[in-house]
Formats: C-alpha cells, structure tokens, sequence
C-alpha cells in the first residue's frame, strides 16, 4: 500500500490548526477581570442583574448601552473567575463549530457534501489566523468587556447562518426556529455598533440574493428567505437600540458633528483601501491565501462542471463581498468619530479578510484543478502545502511565549485580590494594592490613583469590593 501524502497533508493542517485554536483557548485560563469589568462587577453586585440590564436606558458612566455585552457580562459575573476563566475558550469551541456548521449547511444547499475533517480544518484555520494577524488580541480576545464587545458577536454570526440555512432542509417552515433567530439576531446586534454594522449589511446582503433567487423559485432561496428577513429585522432593531441609546448620545457630543455623507464614504474608502493595502503587503496574509489555494486544489470535492471560470468569478465576488463587509466595520468609527477603531476592534475586519482570503483561496484552488488535471500539479502542490506549514508552526512558537506573560499576570492580579479580601476580613476602611503594568500584553487600563484618567475604574473597584483602595503605581 503507497503512502497516501494528500491525506497525510491534510492531516497534519488540521492538527496545526486544532493546536492554534486550542494554544488561544488555552491562555483563557490565565483571565482576570480588568478596566471596564470592574464597574460591571460593582452594579451587578450592588444593584443585581436585572437592574444593571436596565442601565441601558439612564446608566452613562461606562456603555451598559450595549446591552447583550451586559447580559453576558451578567452570566460570567455569576460563576465568578471561573466564568472569566471559561469565556475564551467556550467562545473558540462555539466560533469554531458555528463555522464547521456553516460550511457544512451551505454545502448541501449547493449540493455538494463536504466531509466532516474537512469543514474542521476550514473553520479552525479561519479562526486561529483571525485571532492571530488581529493586532490586540489581548484586549480583543482575554478582557471580558473586550471580547464580549468585538468577538463574542463573530461567534453569533455563523450561528444566525447556520439557523437560516437549516431551513433548507424542512420541508415546512418552522416558527419555533424562527422566533430563534429573531432573537439571536436582536442579541448579535447588541454587542457593539461596528459588529451591528456587519450583520446588518451580511444579512441585508443574503436576503438580496435569496430574494433575487426567490424570485426564480429557487428550492434553497424560497426555504431561507423569511428566516432570513426575519433576521434581518432582528439586526435592524437592535442597531437602532444601539444608536439611540442614551450614552451613545452622550459619546456623540463628545466627538462633535459626526461625518457628512460625502467625507464619510471618503473616509470609508481611505481605510478599507488601507487595511487591504497593508494585509497584501504582510506575508502572513499572502501565505494564508497560497495555503487556502493549494488546499482548494488537493483537498475539496471536484464539482464536475466544464465552466471553471464561473468559480473564480465567485471567488473574485467572495472578495468583493469581504471588501464590502470590511467598509461596513469601519463605518461607525468613520461617521462618529472620523477616524479609525481602537485596535481591540480591528478583529472585527480581520475576521472578514481572513474568511474571504481562505475562501476565495479554496474556490481559485478549485477552479485551478477543473482546468489543469495534470498529476505532477497534484504532486507539486502537496510539496508547497507541506513547505507553507512552516508558517503556522512559527506562529505556535509565538503564541506559545505568551503563555508566561499571561500566567505572571494571573499570579499578580491573584495575589493583590488575596490582599484586598485579607483587608476586608480584617475589617480595614482602606486596602493598599498595585496597578499591574499593562505594557507586557500592549497596555490596558488598571487601577489607577486620584488624578489619573483610570481613576474610574478604581472606584469602580470600590464599589465592588466595599473598600477603598490606595494605589501604587509600578
């Protein structure tokens, strides 16, 4: 029996994949509560949880207005540093697994089966490289307010696609499923305005399409159509809470007249072009795209069609359509702002590029093997896939390092709140703690004492732990 390399190819991507994944769900483990969390902490203390949600409508001093953010938040709140401990890894499992669902659903819908290994490997490989190219996956991905606020609605994003496309296989409509996605759709819109946008203009999109093939009495378009209006609305709803919510009335006054039509499609050009421009411009990205093509060519089914050139115009629109969604996420910060988001949202856009570089990677691939059938091209490809791996094992390696940095700010945060219950149990007014220094994971904001601009989050602290607390700055 010949030593089967595609097969041996394929498996060694998915375990470098399953590792990266697993290495950031790892790290999770080492979470804390930081910054904003600490004044979430303190009302869901002293106020409880169904009035902290009701926050939304008059609470101004942190963003409660983001109210799926503070449901969530509610729900870790309970179990403690254990929930802040399982956040992380509880979000890859379910990014990674909406995905596989995802692949798998639209797959069948074209008629095609894809095999369980294989929408595994796609779906870790896009969310082991969207964590990794995204530039503060501290903030991003292992702050709870953070994660809650940019990645925690990329999670809910697949899933809402994945209901949408279980339609296709009942024979009637479901109303319980419906209702469903209605919610999902009202709590993915909820979490922040730049996430709101991209859902809003993926399903606004989707239902485009399906109405168009509605229309023709597509089988497919006619079954999703309805959920995914349905979902559309959710989204559209929960866009509008966002938007008239009283403190971000109150972050709009602070930034003055927001854009004008003209500047901002201005602006929105300037940045989506940018962001492209410098994801090209990295290797990384280049190399994601050369492994998604040779994987296109050697692992996914054949499609039997004599029309190849069809496929690489839907991977030349899958890349428009990320282009598209990538402007979409920078819309908020361009019109209230005028400028770019803060880099803990940047994995917002990251996610879409990496999703339309790896799929626009598989259907060239795809397309490259229906019009070159040449045994030496399959040869040939197996051998590059293999030497490209060089980059995702690096990109373990340094994954790896943050272990340390991660585990030391554990043990310090560990043992200023073992000082601060010791001065509670000890029936002291004032407790005397540290601010971690930030600098090590790219700077967050820490207790801080009076007179800095992180003042707030101490006294947030405060409240949560009934005790004052004087700071000393490292």
């Amino acid at each position: 029996m010949s030593f089967d390399f595609k097969k041996f190819a394929l498996i060694v991507g998915l375990i470098l994949a399953l590792a990266g994944v697993g290495l950031f769900a790892y790290l999770g483990y080492f979470n804390r509560d930081w910054a904003d969390d600490w004044c979430y902490n303190a009302d869901f203390k002293n106020l409880g949880f169904l009035e902290t949600v009701a926050g939304y409508a008059y609470n101004v001093t942190y963003t409660p207005s983001r109210y799926s953010v503070t449901i969530f938040a509610g729900l870790l709140y309970a179990l403690g540093t254990l929930g802040t401990q399982l956040m992380t890894p509880l979000t890859i499992i379910f990014w990674v697994a909406g995905l596989a669902f995802l692949f798998y659903n639209f797959a069948c819908m074209a008629g095609y089966r894809l095999s369980k290994w294989l929408v595994l490997l796609a779906a870790s490989v896009i969310v082991y490289f969207s964590i990794y190219l995204s530039p503060h996956i501290y903030q991003s991905l292992y702050w709870r307010t953070g994660m809650l606020t940019y990645v925690t609605p990329l999670v809910f994003l697949p899933w809402i696609f994945v209901l949408i496309t279980e339609g296709s296989k009942r024979d009637e409509p479901s109303p319980i499923l419906t209702g469903i996605i209605f919610v999902l759709a009202l709590l993915g819109g909820g979490f922040s305005e730049a996430s709101s946008a991209v859902l809003v203009s993926t399903l606004g999109l989707y239902v485009l399409i399906a109405g168009i093939g509605y229309r023709q009495k597509k089988v497919w378009a006619v079954k999703t159509f309805v959920p995914a209006l349905v979902a559309l609305v959710g989204a559209v709803t929960a866009m509008a809470l966002l938007a008239f919510a009283p403190t971000t009335q109150v972050r709009k006054e602070r930034y003055g007249e927001p854009a004008g039509l003209v500047e901002l499609v201005v602006l929105l050009y300037q940045f989506t072009y940018a962001f492209f421009v410098l994801s090209i411009k990295d290797y990384q990205n280049v190399v994601i795209i050369a492994m998604s093509v040779f994987s296109g060519l050697l692992f996914f089914p054949s499609i039997k069609t004599d029309k190849p050139l069809k496929i690489l115009l839907l991977a030349a629109l899958a890349g428009l359509l990320a282009v598209f969604l990538v402007a979409a996420s920078f819309a908020p910060s361009a019109y209230v702002e005028r400028g770019l988001p803060a880099d803990r949202t940047i994995i917002i856009p990251r996610f879409i590029a990496v999703f339309g570089f790896v799929l626009a990677g598989w259907l060239t691939g795809l397309a490259l093997r229906e019009l070159y059938s040449y045994r030496w091209l399959e040869t040939l490809t197996i051998v590059l896939l293999l030497v490209s791996y060089v980059f995702p094992i690096n990109s373990l390696k340094v994954t790896a390092e943050k272990i340390p940095i991660y585990a030391n700010r554990a043990q310090e945060w560990d043992a200023r709140e073992a000082a601060i219950l010791e001065a509670i149990a000890d029936g002291e007014e004032r407790a005397d703690v540290f601010a971690i220094d930030g600098l090590p994971v790219g700077g967050i904001r820490d207790f801080d004492p009076p007179g800095k601009t992180g003042f707030w989050i101490t006294k947030c602290a405060q409240n949560y732990y009934d005790i004052n607390l004087r700071v000393h700055l490292p």
